[in-house]
C-alpha cells in the first residue's frame, strides 16, 4: 500500500512550520513553565519535534481518549487516561493534538481538563479540518489547515496512521480511503 501514498505536505514544509509554531508558542508563554499534554498516539511525532523548538521549561505528559459506542443503550462511553498523574491546577497547559475534525473528542477533553482548573489551556494541532466540524471548537495554533474535502482520501504519515500503519513516514500524505470489508 506504500505505493498508494501521495505526498500532501512534504517533510521540509513540516519542519519549517513546526519551527514557526515553536517561535509563536515561545513568545506566547515567555517566562512561564508549560505543561504539555500530547494526545496519543497521533501527536507523538509532531509533539517531539515541537517541544524541541520551544526553549522554555516544560513538562510532557501523554493523554489517551477512547470512545466506545453502546449499541443497545444508544450512547457513547468516553474514557480519558493520562500516562502519569498530571497536576493541572494553576498550570499553563498546552494540548498537542494530531487532527481536529468534528471537534467532538477535543471538546470533551477540553471540558475534562478545565475541571482541573488550569491557569490557561490552549491547543496546538498538526492538522485542522474545519469543514468536518460538528462542535464549535478551534485550536489556538494549527500547523496545517486542510480546507479541501478528503472524503475519498485518508491522511497518514508524520504520526498519523491508518490501522497503526504509516506513522513513520516523514511527510503527511494521503491514501485512498479503504473500503469497509
Amino acid at each position: 500500500m506504500n505505493e498508494q501514498v501521495s505526498v500532501l505536505i512534504p517533510e521540509d514544509q513540516i519542519a519549517r512550520r513546526v519551527a514557526e509554531l515553536g517561535q509563536e508558542i515561545t513568545r506566547s508563554y515567555s517566562g512561564r513553565e508549560i505543561t504539555i499534554l500530547g494526545l496519543m498516539k497521533g501527536s507523538l511525532v509532531f509533539m517531539a519535534d515541537l517541544i524541541r523548538k520551544v526553549p522554555l521549561d516544560l513538562t510532557v505528559h501523554l493523554v489517551r481518549v477512547t470512545s466506545q459506542r453502546e449499541q443497545a443503550a444508544g450512547r457513547v462511553l468516553t474514557e480519558i487516561v493520562y500516562s502519569t498523574a498530571v497536576p493541572l491546577e494553576g498550570r499553563d497547559v498546552l494540548l498537542v493534538a494530531d487532527i481536529v475534525d468534528t471537534g467532538i473528542t477535543l471538546s470533551y477533553l477540553l471540558a475534562h481538563i478545565h475541571e482541573h482548573a488550569p491557569a490557561t489551556l490552549r491547543v496546538c494541532a498538526l492538522v485542522d479540518k474545519p469543514e468536518a466540524r460538528k462542535i464549535d471548537v478551534h485550536p489556538d495554533w494549527t500547523a496545517f489547515p486542510v480546507q479541501e474535502p478528503l472524503s475519498d482520501r485518508f491522511l497518514v504519515g508524520y504520526g498519523l496512521d491508518w490501522m497503526e500503519r504509516f506513522r513513520g513516514l516523514p511527510f503527511i500524505g494521503t491514501i485512498p480511503r479503504p473500503q469497509p470489508r
